[in-house]
């Protein structure tokens, strides 16, 4: 009877309180550090601006489905891209030499998702050496004219242009065939202008075009 009883009691004072002990130690396990180490405004601030990120990756990844989803043969080793592509800077509609972090970065992301896809992908910012410095690291990729190979062999281009609205950025996408100029595939998301949009668009610049002499252009092997 005695042992009864000590057992009801056990019961009583501890069984109610395991499962928040349980929920604390999931809640740590998850990586969620408790309210009294972090403050409420900065862990609001970061989680915004995280979301903001995916957000934008998430919809590039939906128009890379979309560029994919029409393309007429999508086989990576007999369609319509299996003799390469070729991804360029998403630039200004209404300027078509200007670009911004916004537009390299939506290019530099759609290289990523046809990579995943099995597509050759060609990155024409390779350098035919690499540079090194101490402190600085190894260098790989350059836009000088000089450091990158004169000719590229690739089937197809994507590029594309986007929109600046009032409240949203409309893209639109296209692969285009490099002999002919037909579309081969195309399509349009709508990225929301918030904090990391704006902050991406900050630095649009329009490339140089000199009066004089002849612009330095990537040759295209078809």
């Amino acid at each position: 009877m005695p042992q009864l009883r000590l057992l009801l009691l056990f019961s009583a004072f501890f069984l109610p309180v395991l499962p928040g002990h349980v929920s604390a130690f999931q809640g740590l396990e998850a990586g969620m550090a408790p309210a009294y180490l972090e403050p409420q405004r900065f862990r609001q601030g970061m989680d915004s601006r995280h979301g903001e990120a995916d957000e934008l990756r998430l919809k590039i990844h939906s128009l890379a489905e979309e560029l994919f989803m029409t393309i007429g043969d999508p086989d990576p080793e007999s369609g319509v891209l299996a003799d390469g592509l070729l991804v360029c800077t998403f630039v200004d509609l209404n300027n078509l030499y200007r670009a911004s972090s916004f537009g390299r970065y939506v290019a530099e992301q759609l290289m990523n998702e046809f990579q995943r896809y099995s597509f050759p992908v060609l990155d024409m910012r390779k350098s035919q050496s690499v540079m090194v410095q101490e402190k600085r690291g190894e260098f790989g990729l350059s836009r000088d004219p000089n450091e990158i190979p004169s000719a590229h062999s690739a089937g197809a281009m994507l590029t594309g242009t986007y929109l600046v609205g009032e409240k949203d950025i409309m893209v639109n996408a296209r692969i285009l065939d490099n002999a002919h100029g037909t579309l081969l595939s195309s399509a349009t998301v709508v990225f929301p202008r918030n904090s990391l949009g704006e902050l991406l668009l900050k630095d649009a610049a329009t490339a140089k075009k000199p009066s004089t002499g002849v612009m330095y252009m990537k040759k295209l092997e078809m």
